[in-house]
C-alpha cells in the first residue's frame, strides 16, 4: 500500500505493537473526510470513527480487528437524490514485513512448491518499511462496502417506464401490443411449406 494510491493515511510504527496488543482510534478531520468523499463519488462522510485492536501476528506481523462505522451521503442512482446511509464494516486483517530474501528450501514442500494454509481468511497483507498506514485499511475496507448503484431505501427501478418512456399505465399495455418473438418463429414453424 502506498499512500499516493489513498485520499487518506494514518501511519504507525508497526514495530511498536509487535509484543503486545494496542488500542488505536481513527477518527479522520473535515478535510480528510471530504478527501474521502470526493474520492469515492460520495456527497459526503459526515462521520467516520474506527476502533482497531491491533495484536501481534506471528513473529513481525499484527493483526487488524475491530469496526469501521461511517456516516455517508450519497446520491440515489434512480431519483438523483441524496440520502443518508450508515456503514458498518468488521475488519479482521493481518499484515507481515515484506521480505525481499527468496524462499527457503525449507519453506517448499516435497514437490518444491509453497504451501499455503487455506484455513486463514485472507493471505497477509505487506508493512512496508515497518509503517502500516491505517487510513489506507480504511479506504480498502470503504472501497469494498460501498455500494457502486446506490438506491435510496424504499425505491425500486421502474423497469417499464424506462422503456417506454411514457406513464407506468401506457407501459402495461405495451406487451400487449407487441408481438412476442416466439410467437413469430411459431407462426413460421407451422406455415406450410410449397412443394410438399
Amino acid at each position: 500500500m502506498t499512500a499516493d494510491t489513498f485520499p487518506y493515511s494514518y501511519k504507525i510504527n508497526a514495530v511498536s505493537v509487535v509484543d503486545k496488543d494496542g488500542q488505536v482510534t481513527v477518527a479522520p478531520d473535515a478535510d480528510g473526510r471530504k478527501a474521502i468523499a470526493d474520492a469515492f463519488n460520495l456527497v459526503g462522510v459526515d462521520d467516520l470513527v474506527t476502533d482497531f485492536l491491533l495484536k501481534p501476528y506471528r513473529k513481525a506481523g499484527l493483526r487488524v480487528v475491530g469496526p469501521v462505522t461511517a456516516d455517508i451521503r450519497q446520491t440515489c442512482v434512480v431519483t438523483l437524490e441524496p440520502f443518508e446511509s450508515r456503514l458498518e464494516i468488521a475488519v479482521d486483517r493481518t499484515f507481515e514485513p515484506h521480505s525481499s530474501r527468496p524462499r527457503k528450501i525449507r519453506d517448499l514442500n516435497d514437490d518444491g512448491e509453497i504451501e499455503i494454509d487455506l484455513e486463514t481468511l485472507d493471505p497477509p497483507d505487506v508493512i512496508l518499511d515497518g509503517v502500516l498506514d491505517l487510513g489506507a485499511v480504511i479506504c480498502e475496507e470503504l472501497a469494498l462496502a460501498l455500494d457502486p448503484f446506490p438506491r435510496k431505501p424504499g425505491v425500486a427501478f421502474e423497469e417499464s417506464a424506462g422503456v417506454s418512456g411514457g406513464t407506468q399505465g401506457e407501459a402495461a399495455e405495451t406487451p400487449e401490443d407487441k408481438p412476442s418473438p416466439f410467437a413469430a418463429l411459431q407462426a413460421l414453424k407451422e406455415k406450410p411449406v410449397k412443394g410438399k
